[in-house]
């Protein structure tokens, strides 16, 4: 029997593999390299430059209060919920109003829908001076302007200030439905039944407001006031009249 040859004994050695990965020895203070297959997550973008803007740039043209603050942003803190910066709007709206009454004329829609929210404000201050803004201001400027539509809007959130929790939002409402008579007496026939339901409602709990008789009082002149620009005919027609004078007294 023949023996194999040396020829056939090297061809049977084992073949040395290929290396799958480089093994690095980690060393302290040194970075490995970064695999091959590595994605490059670095952003370059260029610089942009804008012209140079400033507050004073943006408002050039525009009317602003002895504050610097246009009617738009001082119509936006009426709403603040801080007492004092609504009251000082208010009266900044006043302040540009005499200097600049075209303005307020220009933009008396969108005035009277924001101020028209201050009218059932928790605060005194605010409501009255509010009233002091519509009376000065609103209605003798925009007193032939205003459609009617914008009364009616005006109504509503009087309306629901006669029905407020507060007694003192409750009659102030009162006195802000005189001022729209006085400036639009029309509007008196349109609301008479409602308005003169509420004073009843009010009239009827006097005992239960013992403390501000007077402010009660002074409620029940605004309401004299008003039936005083009706005709007189219409006057001793109107029962609902005769029933608040039967409940006031």
């Amino acid at each position: 029997m023949v023996g194999p040859t040396k020829s056939s004994k090297k061809s049977q050695k084992p073949q040395k593999r290929g290396v799958d990965f480089k093994k690095y020895k980690r060393k302290i203070g040194r970075k490995l390299p970064p695999p091959k297959n590595a994605t490059n997550t670095e952003i370059k973008s260029k610089a942009i430059i804008l012209p140079e803007q400033s507050v004073a740039s943006e408002r050039t043209g525009l009317v602003v209060s002895d504050r610097g603050m246009t009617l738009k942003e001082l119509l936006q803190q009426t709403s603040h919920r801080n007492a004092r910066v609504r009251r000082d709007a208010l009266n900044a709206i006043m302040g540009m109003a005499s200097k600049h009454p075209l303005e307020i004329k220009l933009h008396k829609l969108a005035m009277i829908e924001k101020l028209r929210e201050r009218i059932s404000d928790e605060d005194k201050g605010v409501r009255e001076t509010l009233y002091q803004l519509l009376k000065t201001v609103i209605f003798p400027g925009c007193k032939e302007d205003i459609p009617g539509s914008i009364i009616s809007l005006i109504m509503a959130y009087i309306f629901n200030a006669m029905t407020h929790l507060m007694f003192d939002i409750r009659l102030m409402a009162f006195n802000f439905f005189e001022l729209v008579v006085q400036h639009y007496p029309s509007s008196f026939l349109l609301y008479a039944d409602k308005v003169l339901q509420n004073y009843v409602d009010i009239l009827k709990k006097k005992h239960s407001y013992v403390q501000d008789k007077g402010k009660l009082m002074s409620a029940l002149a605004g309401l004299v006031r008003c039936l005083s620009l009706l005709p007189s005919v219409e006057q001793k027609a109107s029962p609902s009249y005769e029933k608040v004078i039967v409940v006031a007294f």
